[in-house]
């Protein structure tokens, strides 16, 4: 009995372990996983942030270097463009440039048969003058002459133009002057010989005089509100200063007005120029907007040529008015351009333009 139940003990005690041995080898293994470590490139990304960055500061760093730069070097341009070159004269004043000019030409013109004269002359004309610092010719001899007969006077000039040289500005004055020169003549005397008088030829010298007309041409240069003569004026002839120009009329063409209110518009033109003669300026505030006025020194004769623009309340009105001498009738004719308004049935003028 007790050898029966060892027995059985046994056989429960193998029977334990069999089943355990089998739910063993029931447990699967995992499989196993080959996890690579990843490399650290936290290093590497920042370097190559702080490269983009810097890359990028410099460049903005060469952007406004180059941009001050650039600037710089526009201004520059834009200033020594708004200021004349050496070489390159300014404009200049003509009233200025003529009052400067008028001793001068004085000082040219007029010459007398004297040595002292001639030296004091000389040194005149030297003051006016621009220092050369090279020059091709001698200046010693630019006002120097020798070996002439008789005067020159001046009688009369004035400015007859103005032209622009490369660097200089040229004043053309027509001058009309005297040439006075000993001319030797023979001439035909009676002379007495004895008790008779007998003819005789003999040479004589008299002075002559031609009066001339020519153009002065006077180089100057100019700074500032100073003046030179840049080189020995010269003569020319007169030229015509009269040209064939044909206008061209760049206005667009219009319509005339036919309006109902075109009579009384030509009306109102006939009041306004007959108190536009008579009439003294301070009266003529009723009429126009900027007044003037003749006040008596022509007399108002009648309007031709009457063309009105416009509609309505505005219009433009050209006309031809003949005014006349007050003293011996002479016409004269005036030709006008008026901006005339409507208000409350009454005319005004807001501008007239004369041409």
């Amino acid at each position: 009995m007790l050898k029966k139940k060892k027995d059985d003990e046994k056989k429960e005690e193998s029977s334990f372990f069999r089943k355990l041995i089998q739910k063993i080898k029931q447990v699967q293994r995992p499989e196993k996983i080959n996890k690579k470590v990843p490399r650290d490139r936290s290093k590497v990304i920042a370097i190559t942030l702080w490269c983009s960055l810097s890359g990028l500061l410099l460049l903005a760093l060469v952007s406004v270097l180059l941009s001050v730069n650039t600037r710089s070097v526009v201004n520059d341009i834009k200033n020594n463009s708004n200021k004349p070159a050496d070489n390159e004269q300014q404009k200049i004043s003509v009233t200025a440039a003529n009052h400067f000019i008028d001793g001068f030409i004085k000082e040219y013109m007029n010459i007398k048969n004297d040595q002292d004269y001639i030296a004091e002359r000389k040194k005149n004309l030297e003051s006016y003058m621009a220092k050369q610092s090279e020059s091709n010719f001698d200046e010693e001899e630019r006002f120097q002459i020798d070996g002439f007969k008789g005067d020159r006077e001046l009688k009369d000039f004035s400015l007859y133009n103005m032209k622009e040289g490369d660097n200089y500005n040229l004043l053309q004055y027509k001058v009309t002057y005297i040439n006075t020169f000993p001319v030797e003549k023979e001439v035909e005397k009676t002379v007495k010989k004895g008790k008779k008088k007998k003819k005789v030829k003999e040479k004589v010298t008299e002075n002559e005089k031609v009066e001339k007309q020519m153009l002065l041409n006077i180089p100057i240069i100019s700074k500032g509100d100073s003046f030179a003569v840049s080189s020995v004026p010269y003569f020319t002839q007169i030229y015509d200063l009269k040209g064939d120009i044909t206008l061209k009329n760049t206005s667009e063409t219009k319509d005339e007005y036919t309006g109902e209110k075109k009579e009384s518009i030509e009306k109102f033109l006939t009041t306004f120029f007959e108190k536009y003669a008579s009439e003294k300026k301070e009266e003529m505030v009723y009429m126009m907007k900027e007044p003037e006025a003749l006040e008596g020194s022509l007399i108002f004769s009648e309007i031709n040529n009457v063309k009105i623009f416009g509609a309505e309340n505005s219009f433009e009105v050209l006309c031809a008015v003949q005014f006349k001498e007050k003293e011996n009738d002479i016409p004269i004719i005036e030709h006008f351009t008026l901006e005339i308004t409507e208000k409350s049935g009454q005319y005004y003028v807001n501008k007239l333009k004369h041409q």
